[in-house]
C-alpha cells in the first residue's frame, strides 16, 4: 500500500472519530430515531470513504452496499 493512501486512510478515520464524538457530545439521553439516523449516517459516510480511497479507480459493490444502507437509515422510524 502507498504511503499517501495510508495516510489518507488514517485522516479519514480521524476524521469519522471526531464526527463521532462531536454527534455524541450534541446527544441527549436516550437513543431515539433521530440518534441512530445521524450515527448510522456518519458511521455509513467513514466506511465509503474509506472504500473510496483504497480503491480509487474502481467501482466497488460494497459502495452500493452502504448507500442501500443510508437509504434504510433515512426511511427508519418515518411513518406513512
Amino acid at each position: 500500500m502507498d504511503i499517501n493512501r495510508g495516510i489518507a486512510i488514517l485522516a479519514v478515520v480521524g476524521f469519522g472519530v471526531f464526527a463521532m464524538i462531536k454527534v455524541f457530545g450534541h446527544m441527549k439521553d436516550g437513543f431515539g430515531v433521530f440518534n441512530v439516523r445521524i450515527t448510522g449516517i456518519v458511521i455509513v459516510a467513514t466506511l465509503a470513504s474509506i472504500l473510496a480511497v483504497m480503491n480509487p479507480s474502481g467501482e466497488s459493490a460494497a459502495i452500493g452496499i452502504l448507500g442501500a444502507i443510508a437509504g434504510y437509515l433515512f426511511g427508519y422510524g418515518t411513518k406513512d
